[in-house]
């Protein structure tokens, strides 16, 4: 929990700097703009977000259904919820899973019945992020939505990439048991051999075992291919509807003719591909850059600080408020 405030302070801290340098040169007009706002609109940006929260919940809830009948949709909702937490205030959003297992094992789960759950809606959320990252780099490709010089759409394709090339790896390992077996073998043997690491037999269970999980959970995939299918679909709507977010935020500060839903997809997935390199918790800094300067080319001034701290408050500060007082009603009721 230290290292939780830690997180925290640091996530504070780079959100005021982020306000402050965003609003100091249109600081009066961008109160004005947000003061005026459509709550209409607002509402339909906020839907939007519950939805992805939703779809997200359906996808992790095919597979746990699978290691406990009776676990119900709204207890995988809490459990989402409380995960958005711990992801929002750790960097590369590393926290959910380990504490969404330790839950699990309270509700009588076993850690490793739970691993593979998480990991199978883990590796189809990749396959659906990677496929609105496509969608994204073809479109733009095809209508030409940035300029050829744009600095971060070369690095957001470096990232695609990177992780096209991770996913290949993880399909590789997954269909080659036994070749993995004795390649990691002598990358365990190698690693080991140096004298300062401790508990070496301890780590190489441990390892060997993380091996093991992964061929298990890639394993029911494959033999379920339904709940893969549906939960490919569960998380692809899950991006389309968080992607769409921007789209009435703009519309909430009455402008309707700088942004579409096809530039709101580009737009979008280019911006959460920058998030996936920054190591703070919330890829907070990372993110709005990537979005000022993304939007910026379509939305100038005022508006843009309006929008993004507006898009900022609905797809990170939202869930992060939800699933902090989700934890907090659920350590109550414990």
């Amino acid at each position: 929990m230290k290292k939780f405030k830690y997180n925290i302070i640091i996530l504070v801290i780079v959100s005021f700097l982020v306000i402050f340098f965003s609003m100091k040169d249109n600081f009066s007009e961008s109160i004005k703009l947000i003061s005026n706002l459509r709550i209409d609109f607002l509402l339909v940006a906020l839907l939007f977000m519950t939805l992805n929260i939703i779809f997200q919940s359906l996808s992790q809830y095919r597979f746990l259904k699978e290691v406990k009948e009776d676990y119900s949709f709204l207890s995988c909702l809490r459990l989402m919820l409380i995960a958005m937490f711990f992801n929002a205030i750790t960097p590369f959003s590393s926290g959910g899973q380990p504490f969404e297992m330790y839950l699990l094992n309270k509700e009588g789960i076993r850690v490793s019945d739970s691993a593979n759950a998480l990991l199978q809606n883990f590796i189809t959320y990749q396959f659906s992020l990677i496929s609105m990252g496509a969608v994204a780099i073809i479109l733009n490709r095809t209508i030409g939505i940035f300029p050829g010089d744009n600095l971060l759409k070369n690095v957001v394709l470096i990232g695609f990439l990177i992780n096209v090339l991770v996913m290949s790896l993880i399909i590789f390992i997954s269909r080659a048991k036994k070749l993995n077996t004795k390649i990691f073998s002598k990358i365990f043997n190698f690693v080991f051999s140096f004298k300062f690491i401790k508990n070496k037999e301890v780590k190489r269970l441990k390892a060997e075992k993380t091996l093991d999980d992964f061929y298990n959970s890639t394993a029911i995939m494959k033999n379920n291919k339904k709940n893969t299918i549906l939960s490919f679909f569960f998380n692809f709507c899950s991006l389309l509807c968080l992607y769409m977010v921007p789209l009435f935020v703009l519309y909430s500060l009455k402008e309707f003719e700088s942004i579409d839903i096809v530039k709101s997809l580009v737009l979008s997935g280019y911006t959460f591909l920058i998030g996936s390199f920054v190591p703070i918790p919330g890829a907070a800094g990372g993110l709005e850059y990537g979005f000022m300067d993304f939007f910026g080319i379509f939305v100038k001034g005022s508006l843009l600080t309006s929008s993004m701290l507006l898009w900022r408050l609905i797809t990170y500060y939202f869930g992060m408020i939800v699933g902090g007082i989700t934890l907090i009603m659920y350590r109550k009721k414990e």
